[in-house]
């Protein structure tokens, strides 16, 4: 289990049941009840089960790029469950093509989340409900460490994706130095081009020549996401 910032495994069944779901703000009217079972499917001995809770998960608690209440605590729940076996299920997630394990489609939904709760000053949400994601960032980070090197391909991607976007917190910046390789070698080279975006958008921020940037970071269905809440 992945620990928090005062190194205390984060148990995700424990925070699972302890988290009030009903008192918190979700995307969609009455959809709280649905929270923790999402949640719970992403373990699901069912892949069917499985892939539908990814699903669902983006679209309860990040939809429309926004956050919630319910993203941090669903954030957490997220990174304590990274390094479960049943997060190597293959599939075809957020509504693109490519076939990957589902702990890559986990990292790279920590890294769009990072990316939304930073890409400006007020952050698209409350401003509790921001700084609550916020205050995750360096879980995310430490959750993305161990696969920056992972065998698979798309799950080293993603890490370097999910930890390269939360390297704007002060504490995390003094990595950047280290990810600047890691960022050319794994995300300039992807053939996903929201990583490609995202190599050159770091590297620029960083002060590091990236070469042209792309004319923007949404590109057709791949890197898409529906605008239908799934209740």
């Amino acid at each position: 289990m992945t620990t928090d910032d005062g190194n205390v495994p984060i148990d995700p069944w424990t925070l699972l049941r302890e988290t009030d779901w009903s008192s918190i703000d979700h995307c969609c009217p009455d959809t709280a009840p649905a929270t923790p079972v999402v949640l719970a499917g992403l373990l699901d001995v069912d892949e069917d089960v499985q892939r539908t809770a990814i699903r669902n998960l983006a679209q309860l608690v990040t939809h429309g790029n926004s956050i919630y209440g319910a993203t941090a605590p669903a954030a957490r729940f997220v990174i304590a469950v990274l390094g479960h076996s049943r997060t190597t299920t293959s599939g075809v997630y957020f509504h693109e093509e490519r076939r990957r394990p589902m702990r890559a489609a986990l990292l790279q939904w920590l890294g769009d989340l990072a990316f939304d709760a930073t890409y400006d000053e007020d952050g698209p949400g409350e401003p509790d409900d921001v700084a609550a994601v916020r205050a995750v960032l360096p879980l995310i980070y430490e959750a993305a460490r161990p696969y920056l090197f992972d065998a698979d391909l798309l799950i080293r991607e993603a890490a370097v994706h999910a930890a390269a976007t939360t390297l704007v917190v002060p504490e995390l910046a003094v990595h950047i130095p280290e990810f600047v390789p890691l960022v050319r070698s794994t995300l300039s080279t992807s053939e996903y081009r929201g990583h490609r975006y995202l190599a050159q958008r770091c590297l620029v921020t960083w002060g590091v020549e990236p070469g042209p940037l792309p004319d923007s970071l949404i590109s057709g269905p791949e890197d898409g996401y529906s605008d239908d809440p799934p209740f």
